[in-house]
């Protein structure tokens, strides 16, 4: 099966999960995302709430031109 090139839209984005997470605090899946043409870092954790509710917390962080993702996993794309 061939693998597909993946193409970044506006308002998109995809996250990996992270193989190399040393600390419960660090991201359980990053990637990027494309919101009105400006590049993010998305970093996603599973949480659970008080009442023992699970959901996903998403953070996102401007790219800079010389930057790096800080969640310390690579985005295999």
């Amino acid at each position: 099966m061939a693998q597909q090139t993946y193409e970044q839209k506006d308002n998109d984005g995809v996250a990996f999960p992270v193989d190399s997470k040393k600390e419960d605090w660090h991201d359980d899946f990053s990637g990027k995302i494309m919101v009105d043409g400006s590049m993010y870092w998305l970093g996603v954790r599973d949480m659970k709430s008080k009442a023992g509710k699970p959901y996903l917390k998403m953070k996102v962080r401007p790219m800079q031109e010389g930057s790096s993702n800080s969640s310390g996993g690579d985005i295999p794309f």
